[in-house]
């Protein structure tokens, strides 16, 4: 496919006028090929036609009316093509996200009957030239779109938009990957585009990247994964160390783990799985969470619960499987009271779990960064190690201790793995997401 951008458009005319002290009015007008129905206009493999007439008007609008226009995208070629439905040109006077687009869309075959699915636009303010991005579309389909754009009805006085306009002309052009610098450099759409493709030769497990976080100050952001082995295609396997994984390389905050004395309902049921899905992920700029994808985490249970539980976050926290390789044998383990204590010695290949505690370590894997690192349970464990500020200071896992009723697992400040902090302790918060 030639990487040119083409475009295909029509004109959409937008003046917006607000009378008298509380009413907002607005006229519209959309121009289109000049030409009747049923006109069309070609650049390679796509061709954009008009479904309905050319010209649709709406005068003295009130806030929370709308117009639509129904357009039609088709692939003419031989081959499966993407595209970018976007404005070509765009000049947009009305503030505060007060004039938005969506979409619905029907996928027809050949002979224009409804088969297959096409993507739907979901509400967005009207400011950003490319609508949506990266749509697929095989040979011989066409994508009917039914575009509609709101004045948003805000419930009180909009004259602040008083004689605004908006001009743009819409179309469609042809999708191309963009070109990568490195990861730091990337934008966060250009780095979900590749990852999406799979054309991520230019991000290493290691690379990192600062982020802005408002109240919560300035982290980084390091690549801990990009493989997919085969187990994580296995039933019941937790997504959180598989494909490309982002987790923060220092501490964002502390926090409990939870508000009562109690591991019971496991990771799902926490007062921090809360904090980080809704807090932390959204201290992050659009961009990312934008980007993040939901994921399937398995974590383990407690004394109090008898089955590992399984859970849909955008932010997780890591388990100690995820972290630490595991190198201690039965023989390096002698009972004290109720906790297993680690006598340390070179690894034997008797393998178990560390103290016999954590229920759902053979439900994930060590994440990639840690791998290479090589760090494991009983030595070379201070690859762990991340800091508050510039201080070292322990950190959250989502572990439980199978064994206990209120303890998670955490990371000590030397890197070594830490059970002795009950759930209502403050320590150091730092978790991980996919895109």
């Amino acid at each position: 496919m030639n990487n040119s951008k083409k475009y295909l458009f029509l004109i959409v005319i937008i003046l917006l006028v607000v009378i008298g002290v509380s009413l907002a009015y607005f006229g519209i007008t959309i121009i289109g090929n000049d030409t009747a129905k049923g006109n069309k206009v070609v650049t390679g493999n796509l061709e954009l036609t008009f479904t309905d007439t050319n010209e649709i008007s709406l005068e003295n609008a009130f806030p929370g009316d709308s117009f639509t226009k129904t357009i039609s995208v088709k692939n003419t070629g031989t081959k499966e093509v993407s595209y970018n439905l976007v404005w070509t040109e765009l000049n947009n006077e009305i503030t505060n996200n007060e004039l938005i687009i969506e979409a619905t869309c029907k996928s027809l075959n050949s002979s224009g009957t409804e088969g297959g699915t096409c993507e739907v636009i979901s509400q967005t303010p009207v400011g950003n030239n490319i609508i949506k991005k990266n749509i697929s579309i095989e040979p011989n389909v066409t994508h009917e779109y039914t575009i509609k754009v709101t004045f948003v009805d805000i419930g009180s006085v909009q004259n602040y938009n008083k004689n605004k306009s908006f001009v743009g002309k819409f179309g469609v052009e042809e999708y191309s990957l963009p070109t990568s610098i490195s990861f730091a450099e990337d934008s966060w759409e250009t780095i979900a585009e590749l990852v999406s493709a799979g054309k991520i030769s230019n991000y290493n497990v290691g690379d990192t990247k600062t982020v802005d976080m408002g109240k919560y100050g300035t982290h980084t952001l390091r690549i801990a994964n990009t493989s997919t082995p085969s187990e994580c295609s296995t039933t019941g396997f937790s997504q959180t160390a598989c494909g490309f994984v982002l987790e923060f390389a220092d501490i964002i905050t502390k926090h409990a783990m939870n508000d009562t004395v109690t591991n019971e309902g496991g990771w799902p049921a926490t007062s921090m799985r809360t904090f980080v899905n809704n807090d932390i992920y959204n201290a992050l700029p659009s961009e990312i969470k934008n980007a993040i994808i939901d994921t399937t985490v398995v974590s383990g249970h407690g004394e109090s619960d008898t089955e590992n539980f399984t859970s849909t976050d955008k932010l997780y926290l890591l388990s100690t499987a995820e972290v630490w390789a595991n190198t201690i044998s039965s023989s390096n383990i002698v009972n004290k009271g109720n906790d297993n204590i680690a006598v340390f010695s070179l690894p034997a290949p008797d393998i178990i779990n560390p103290r016999v505690g954590d229920s759902a370590r053979n439900a994930t894997r060590q994440l990639d960064y840690y791998k290479n690192l090589g760090v494991i349970i009983d030595s070379d464990y201070s690859g762990a190690i991340k800091k508050n500020g510039t201080t070292a200071s322990g950190w959250w896992l989502r572990s439980i201790i199978s064994t206990h009723s209120y303890h998670f697992y955490s990371v000590h400040d030397n890197g070594f793995w830490e059970d002795d902090y009950g759930v209502t302790s403050t320590y150091g918060v730092s978790p991980a997401f996919r895109i």
